[in-house]
């Protein structure tokens, strides 16, 4: 299929893209012949929606970017440059983050997470700014607590990827690896081969630790203070659990060194939806929390 055949399928496609036609197809046909370096104008459709697709994406980092001089309005190849600069430029600090990600592990980890943290390196050696900026080349698998957003791909996709795994990482790190280990099993039984998220458990334990008034560290209750800590979110209403859970995650925070605005909110959003999860149950079967 030619870039001419292409182009009106493209723009129906991405019906947001709001530029012209013309330069649209301009910068397609320009694309393509760099692509093929000149040896042909006709591509696979598939190779063609990509190379539309690696476009949109870098036209719209530019328009998010603070950092780039070229101004918002400038023609469409002008930004698209700038958004393949930027591409480059968060490429650069998603490496630095993995870096960060491989030196400072958690004590206890488990197969999912080994063989993604062994993965994300095919992503730097692979990732196309130029032509694919938009796409992932490598595997992640493992899960984290609070998912990068769907509406993130590309570089975007591994920089906040990486910024919540290291985000986690930390809050494990100030765990030993005896009570991590001993939670995990309680939790969930084989956690070394199962590909399940590590922070989940300890954070929950640690709020309902803060809630019940026990060292946050020992990241373990007995039935009674588990029992205690959930009536304590389930007997009051919306606004008091709400007000109750921020105090325990505080609480939960300090104690295990998790400092910045964002581990903290990281934090209080997994603690919200313990609560939630607990007040649903309660309400279902209120002797559930006896």
């Amino acid at each position: 299929m030619t870039t001419n055949e292409l182009t009106p399928l493209a723009i129906s496609e991405q019906s947001t893209f709001a530029e012209s036609p013309d330069a649209l197809y301009a910068l397609l046909a320009e694309r393509t012949a760099r692509y093929t370096m000149g040896d042909s104008t006709s591509l696979p459709l598939e190779t063609a929606k990509r190379l539309l697709e690696g476009i949109v994406f870098c036209v719209a980092l530019h328009q998010k970017s603070t950092e780039s001089a070229v101004p918002k309005d400038a023609p469409l190849a002008e930004r698209h440059r700038a958004g393949i600069a930027e591409a480059k430029r968060l490429w650069r600090r998603a490496k630095l983050l993995l870096s960060e990600a491989q030196r400072w592990q958690p004590p206890v980890v488990n197969i999912g997470f080994q063989e993604t943290l062994s993965a994300l390196p095919a992503f730097f050696k692979q990732y196309d700014a130029d032509f694919f900026a938009q796409e992932v080349p490598c595997s992640i698998d493992y899960p984290l607590c609070q998912p990068v957003s769907d509406s993130l791909c590309g570089v975007e996709y591994v920089l906040d990827y990486l910024r919540r795994w290291l985000t986690e990482s930390a809050l494990l790190r100030a765990c030993s690896k005896e009570t991590l280990i001993d939670l995990y099993e309680r939790y969930y039984g084989d956690y070394d081969d199962l590909l399940v998220n590590l922070y989940l458990p300890a954070m929950e334990i640690a709020v309902l630790c803060a809630l019940a008034k026990t060292p946050v560290q020992a990241l373990r209750l007995s039935e009674a203070e588990r029992a205690a800590a959930w009536r304590h979110i389930c007997a009051a209403d919306e606004t008091a659990a709400r007000e109750r859970i921020h105090t325990a995650t505080e609480r939960a925070c300090n104690e295990l060194h998790c400092t910045g605005a964002f581990a903290r909110s990281y934090a209080e959003q997994t603690a919200l939806d313990l609560m939630t999860r607990l007040r649903a149950i309660h309400a279902a079967n209120p002797a559930s929390m006896l």
